[in-house]
């Protein structure tokens, strides 16, 4: 009996300090605190994982989800070749804008390589959301050359080369020389594609180190346009 009583005794003793533990810990916001350690955990992991203001940019569309209230969701616009952002803020019960608002790792201007491969050139890395070939730039291996020729841009699609771009040059080249082309065209927006610059006469290739295509924005606002940003990503009106 005298055994039974003394469990008992554990029993109300252990349930007491269980009540005081828990009384103290919801005074102290104990949980509270948990709460936030784990989101803010959560949170750092997953900045670090698909960046702030680069790579899906969570971080950024996050602080946009905490200082605006979107009725729709807002149509994003990524510059960097990567899956859609939309899962970040995305809302099962709202409709999708039209309008682009959110801009990330956005380039007000952008340009496309093409490395000397000796018989051509061939593309590195790609542009999106460009709608103008503003121009050319040469860079040279030896100083000036006359230029008196036809270039060429092909690009790869389903391993077949597409023509989409020539034009006749009859130029004094030096280095970084621009030949200004003003070609509206999109055609240049590209995930995956690469594109191949040639020149008929293939002589001058060994007078030339690279070509840079430059290419103006399809998206263009002004700074009284951006009601936040951060870096290279932009919300805007």
């Amino acid at each position: 009996m005298p055994k039974k009583n003394k469990i008992k005794q554990n029993i109300h003793l252990n349930l007491i300090v269980i009540f005081l533990l828990i009384i103290f810990l919801n005074k102290s916001d104990f949980f509270k605190k948990l709460y936030f350690l784990i989101q803010d955990n959560y949170t750092k992991r997953m900045v670090d994982q698909y960046g702030y203001c680069s790579k899906e940019s969570y971080g950024f569309l996050m602080d946009l989800k905490k200082k605006f209230k979107f009725d729709v969701n807002p149509k994003i616009i990524n510059y960097d070749v990567l899956p859609p952002s939309n899962w970040i803020i995305y809302n099962s019960s709202q409709d999708f804008e039209k309008r682009p608002r959110i801009f990330l790792n956005y380039r007000k201007e952008q340009s496309l390589k093409f490395n000397n491969l000796g018989k051509n050139f061939i593309s590195e890395g790609h542009v999106q959301y460009t709608n103008f070939l503003e121009s050319i730039t040469f860079k040279t291996k030896n100083g000036n050359f006359n230029i008196n020729d036809k270039i060429k841009i092909y690009k790869v699609i389903n391993s077949k080369k597409k023509l989409i771009f020539e034009k006749y040059i009859n130029e004094n080249i030096e280095n970084q020389k621009k030949i200004y082309t003003n070609f509206k065209t999109e055609v240049f927006n590209s995930r995956w594609e690469r594109f191949y610059l040639e020149l008929d006469n293939t002589n001058y290739n060994s007078k030339i180190s690279e070509l840079i295509l430059n290419f103006k924005n399809k998206y263009q606002f002004s700074d009284e346009d951006i009601l936040f940003s951060k870096k290279d990503c932009f919300y805007i009106k």
